[in-house]
């Protein structure tokens, strides 16, 4: 089963550079603007008992005023919701953006989405885009840099909630930086 988040990775990695277009890529932490994350039923609180994993890709424009995702998971009930929660003191979290329902959908590409024999889905749950505009909760009126900003610090999670498993069935406890994938130059012991 380890090689499924590797097999996730890879495939989002592929899908990727496909979606959103080669850009260049950064190496100081600042300038990060492509995230993912592996959803999984262990992280979920209490976890949950499921073969469903999944994983989110997020992309925000240079100047951070649009963002882009792509949501996948691979046997999953009937999803009802995906959300990108902020935590909280409570650790309970507060919705921020609705990854499910967005008001736009990308333009010329279409989601690929499969059902199992027992029923499940898989391949693409949610593709879209979002704005300032977009956000809610304690984001409200604020601009996707905050959110941003929120990636960076660790205190964003998102979970796919679905009809059998209402509190959320898989989540994505932390986002990791693209571009830090692989080492850089500066992070070798040149002699």
């Amino acid at each position: 089963m380890r090689s499924i988040p590797y097999l996730l990775f890879i495939a989002f990695l592929g899908l990727s550079v496909q979606l959103l277009g080669y850009i260049p890529m950064t190496y100081a932490v600042e300038n990060l603007d492509r995230f993912w994350s592996v959803l999984t039923g262990d992280q979920q609180t209490p976890p949950v008992t499921t073969d469903a994993i999944g994983y989110v890709g997020l992309k925000f424009q240079d100047d951070r005023t649009r963002l882009m995702y792509s949501v996948h998971a691979e046997h999953i009930g009937k999803v009802t919701a995906v959300y990108l929660y902020q935590v909280d003191k409570t650790q309970n979290g507060t919705i921020v953006l609705d990854l499910l329902h967005s008001p736009r959908e990308l333009k010329g590409i279409d989601k690929v989405v499969d059902k199992t024999p027992q029923g499940k889905t898989k391949g693409t749950v949610s593709m879209g885009a979002a704005i300032s505009d977009d956000l809610q909760g304690q984001l409200k009126g604020k601009t996707l840099s905050d959110l941003h900003n929120l990636i960076d610090n660790g205190t964003v999670y998102i979970t796919i909630h679905t009809k059998d498993f209402p509190n959320g069935e898989i989540l994505g406890n932390s986002f990791v930086g693209i571009d830090r994938i692989f080492p850089d130059f500066t992070d070798i012991g040149w002699k």
